[in-house]
Order: structure tokens, then sequence, then C-alpha cells
């Protein structure tokens, strides 16, 4: 195990990495936001090249002219929202007084005439942001002289400079694309070696999987996206309202914005139709417009063209938007829904970079068993009562008692010799599981009538309460139609157990334990009870878990047993196969309530 002080310089030395590499990505922008684009860019043309290519065209011809083609399509829209955005800066100035009327309305509609309490609190507000100037009463005017412009060379060079960056930017982009999808065989080699850790084959075939489900989801995405923005376009210019081009490639632009992009891509179209219109017609179909076409993207065409979702988390999603747009500014926004899929499939398919995936995808983070056993030792019951039913909802009662709590029991088990988890909370998050098995049991269906052959059943924990649980959920998986089943006390001495199956005379005896250890304990039990009951059948079943609630490797058999398990299922499944043994033991013998002296099995690590 790590020291404290290996631990704090990993910790650090993650920390110094993560802030470096954020610094690089926000001051290199100009050159990772090409870079980006490229890359998104040659995932979402790859499919065109390939369609092209298997046509019998060229790797360079395809690349060529589909780089040429999306060029031309890009700037023809560029120049024709250019013009759109010229005449409406133009435009919008004649709508000042309207503007003010419709402000004014809606002031008045909110507030009244401003006599209300509200309305006076606004307009103080108003007077302490906005202070108007003091008034002069000694009959000076006072004249504001505006500063001279600068020179032209200044106000060029003003309106010329971020033109002439993005420009640049797209332009290196665009040759980078070219590049990507010449070199593509080369890259994509050069990433397996890079990743592959000396196992080609299977990184050959995860990089090629991931590479052509990202491809797949970014044009798709591509293709709903554009629809979308064609469909609000034509909608808005049979609409009637102006600029329809503009509002609709906003809106396309702004869907790669995860959940929030649609509804913040239709606030300038409704803006400005609430402005320009004479009545409420316009905007409100402005606003269904928008909402019906989002409802039909999101439970019609996603599920159809996307297939099966990328797995992202939407919280993921989100934090993911914030980041790239802090970094690199709106385009990091537009960019946010493909880098986090990348970096989800990246993390998915390199385990190096697995915690990509825990912090991106939407995967549980912790498994059924694990996420039981963590509520039980927060001491959360309800929660952990919950994930027990969810998995009961799931896959049943019996699958819920066999892949989560009996894997749960044994992860406490392990924390409370490892010192890990303090006594009392073993206690409660042992008497806890017990009632969430009783609320388990209550799920199973209403058993059918006992048959007259049933075959005794005595389970019997080898140590603790925490055994005493493990063996009530298997007796309340048992169908008592054919099984009489008794739960015997925990940390039973071994003249105890053998008294109780003198008692009872059942047919199974079941001795739980759970790990860790309990294994010499069952060998000496099972001896004793072949000492004191020779004619006992012994089927031993050692329920365990790991640390991640998986089950063991099959357990070592147990000399004396007729049979060793390493799962309850395995326990149920032995006893069903057993049963017509038994009930034939019990018509040889002439004996009422089915064989006796069968011992079942002990669960341990």
């Amino acid at each position: 195990m790590p020291n404290d002080w290996q631990r704090s310089l990993v910790t650090l030395t993650a920390t110094v990495v993560t802030v470096v590499l954020v610094a690089v990505l926000y001051w290199a922008r100009s050159v990772f936001i090409p870079i980006a684009l490229s890359i998104f860019l040659a995932f979402v043309l790859g499919p065109v090249v390939a369609r092209l290519q298997r046509r019998g065209l060229g790797r360079v011809p395809s690349v060529i002219l589909t780089v040429g083609l999306a060029v031309v399509l890009t700037a023809g829209v560029a120049a024709l929202v250019t013009q759109q955005v010229a005449n409406l800066v133009a435009d919008l100035p004649n709508y000042a007084e309207q503007i003010k009327g419709k402000v004014a309305a809606a002031r008045a509609w909110v507030v009244g005439d401003g006599s209300s309490r509200l309305g006076q609190l606004i307009d103080d507000v108003g007077g302490v942001i906005s202070p108007k100037p003091p008034a002069r009463d000694d009959g000076q005017t006072v004249v504001v002289q505006q500063q001279p412009p600068g020179p032209l060379s200044s106000q060029m060079s003003a309106v010329l400079s971020p033109a002439a960056e993005v420009l640049g930017q797209a332009a290196f982009a665009f040759v980078l694309v070219v590049f990507f999808l010449i070199k593509k065989e080369d890259l994509r080699n050069r990433v397996i070696r890079l990743l592959g850790d000396g196992k080609v084959t299977t990184t050959t075939k995860a990089v090629d999987d991931a590479s052509q489900r990202i491809s797949r989801y970014l044009f798709m995405q591509l293709l709903l996206n554009a629809g979308f923005g064609v469909v609000i376009t034509t909608g808005l210019f049979l609409v009637g309202l102006d600029y329809a081009l503009l509002w609709g490639l906003i809106a396309a632009l702004m869907r790669y914005v995860p959940y929030l992009g649609t509804w913040i891509g239709l606030i300038p179209p409704v803006l400005y139709s609430f402005a320009t219109a004479s009545g409420w017609g316009e905007p409100l179909a402005v606003l269904a417009l928008f909402v019906v076409l989002e409802a039909v993207c999101n439970n019609v065409f996603e599920p159809w063209l996307y297939g099966k979702s990328m797995g992202l988390s939407e919280v993921a999603q989100l934090v993911a938007a914030g980041f790239w747009a802090f970094l690199w500014g709106p385009i990091g926004l537009i960019l946010s829904g493909p880098l986090t899929t990348c970096l989800l499939v990246l993390g998915r398919h390199v385990r190096r970079f697995e915690f990509l995936e825990v912090m991106l995808g939407d995967e549980p983070a912790l498994t059924r068993p694990v996420a039981f056993y963590q509520r039980l030792a927060a001491r959360d019951q309800d929660e952990a009562a919950d994930v027990a039913l969810a998995a009961a909802r799931e896959s049943g009662p019996e699958a819920a008692l066999d892949e989560v709590v009996v894997p749960a029991l044994c992860i406490a088990r392990r924390d409370l010799d490892d010192g890990d988890l303090d006594p009392n909370d073993f206690r409660f998050a042992v008497r806890a599981a017990r009632e969430i098995v009783t609320e388990l049991s209550d799920l199973r269906p209403v058993p059918a009538a006992a048959a007259d052959d049933r075959v005794r059943v005595l389970v019997v924990p080898a140590r603790d309460e925490a055994e005493h649980v493990a063996a009530e959920a298997l007796a309340a998986t048992l169908d008592v139609s054919r099984w009489d089943v008794r739960v015997a006390g925990d940390e039973m001495l071994a003249s105890e157990l053998a008294a109780a199956v003198g008692e009872f005379d059942p047919a199974v005896v079941v001795l739980a334990t759970l790990p860790p250890g309990g294994l010499a304990h069952s060998r000496y039990l099972v001896n004793r009870l072949r000492a004191k009951c020779p004619g006992v059948h012994v089927l031993v079943g050692r329920w365990g878990a790991d640390d991640e609630g998986k089950p063991n490797e099959p357990a070592e058999g147990i000399k004396g047993a007729d049979g060793t398990d390493r799962t309850p299922a395995e326990t149920r499944k032995r006893l069903t196969e057993m049963h017509p043994v038994f009930v034939a033991e019990a018509a040889k013998d002439g004996r009422a309530g089915g064989p006796r002296r069968v011992a079942v099995g002990t669960a341990g690590a």
C-alpha cells in the first residue's frame, strides 16, 4: 500500500499537470481550436470520403472533392449570413420607437403604471444603477464634446484583425482536415502504437470500433442539426420573419450545445419577432415552431439516427459545455459535445484513461452490491432499500438477494476485519440488511399449496449475525411448497448443531459463513456432522464476493461434503437437482416429511 507522502505526491502531480494542461489549452487556443475543429470535421466527412472511395474514386481525389464541397458550402452560407447580419444591423434602428413601445407595454403589464410598490421598487433600483446627473442652477450651459475619431488605419485594424484571425484558423483547420483524411491509416497506426501496450489486435479492434462509432455519431448529428436549421429557416420564412437564414444557422449551431442549445437558439428570433411584429401571433408561432420541432427531434429522429446513445452523463455534458466555453469561447461551446464524446470513447477503450469513462459516462459509478453496502455503511437504510428494490424489479427478488444483499454482507465482513468499518456501523448494516431481506421476501409470489413430500432444510449460520442474514436470504428464496425450511441461530457450537439436527430431523442442513475466513471452521463443522450424523449428506455453499461485489472464483471442495457451491443460486440449483433423490430416499425409508440427515453448505470466501 502506498504511504501518505506517496499519495500526496501523486495528487500534487496530477493537480499540477491538470492546471498546466488547462493553461496551455487556454493560451494556445489559436492553435488548438483549429486542431479540434479539424478532428471534428475529419470524423464528420470520413463517411463521405469512404463512400466515394467505394464508388471507385481514389483516396486523394475523394478527399479533395469532399473538402472542396464542404468549403464551397460553408463559404456560401457564410456569405449569405454575413449579408443578413449587415442588413440586420442597419435595419434595427428603424424599429427603435416600436421596440421602446413594446418594452414599455411589457413593463406596464408586469408592474402596472408604476404606482404599485413593485413598480416603485424597480424605479428606485434603476435610479441607483443609473442615477440622473444633478441639475445645474448657475445658468451655465454644459457642452459635451466628443473625442475625435481615431485614424482610419486603427479602425480598420480593429475590424480586420479578428476577422483575419478567424479566417486564418478556418483555413488552417481545412488544411489539417485534408491531411487527416489522406493520412488516416498512418495516424491510426501511430495511435495504436502509442496506446496499444503491445496488444496490437485488441487495440486495433478498439480503435476501429471507436472511430467508426464516433464518425457515425457525429455525421448523423451533423445531418440532424443541419436539417433542424433548414426546417427552422423554412418555417420562419413562411411565418414572415425577416432574416430567417440567420436565425436558422444560429439554431443549427446552438443545437450542438447539450440540452440548453435549442432554447438559447430560439431567443434571438423570438426577441426580434416580439420587437418588430405588430401583435403576439408571430412571436408565439416562432416559439411553437421551436418547441414542436425539438420535441420531434428528441423523441423520433435522434433514437432513429443515433441508435444506442453514446452513454454520456447529462451532468458531464453540461459541465463540459461550460468548461470548453470558458477555454475557447463560442466555438468551444459548440465543440463541447463532440470533444466530450471523443474523450468518453477514449476512456472506454484505453485502460490508462479509464477515469474519463467514470467521469463522463452515464453508467453507475458503483456496482449494485457496492452501492448497497455503501448506503448501509453510511447508515442510510432507505437508499439501500431503494438499490435492492430496483434490482428486484429488474431481475426478481431472488437475484436481488443473491447478487446484492449477500455480496454486500461479504464486503462488510471484509471491511470489518480490515478495520475500515466500525463494529457499531457493522451491526447497523447487518440489522438493516435483515429488514431489507424481509422486504424483498414479501415481493415473492404467494406459494402454491405445500406438497406432501416437502424436504426439510436446516440453514445454520456458522459464526455471526451477518451469516445469519445470509442464511435467511437463502431460506427466503426456497420454494416453501417443496421445502420445509428452518434457520438456526448463529454462533452455534458443534454439539448444539448436532442437537439441532437431531431435534428437527432435517433432510438438508445449510452452514452459512461469509468471507473473509471461515474455511477452517466450515471443515470442522462438516467433520463433526459426519461424526455425529454418519448418514448426513453435506453440500457446501461458499458464497463470496470480491471488493467490487463480483463473485469469487470457485472455492475448493471441502472433504466430507457432497458438493461445494460459490453462490446461493448454485446451491438452490443443486438442491433442486437432488430433490428427487431426497424424495426417493424418504419413500424407501417409509419416512414422512422427506429424507433427513442432509447438510447443505457453508458460504465462505
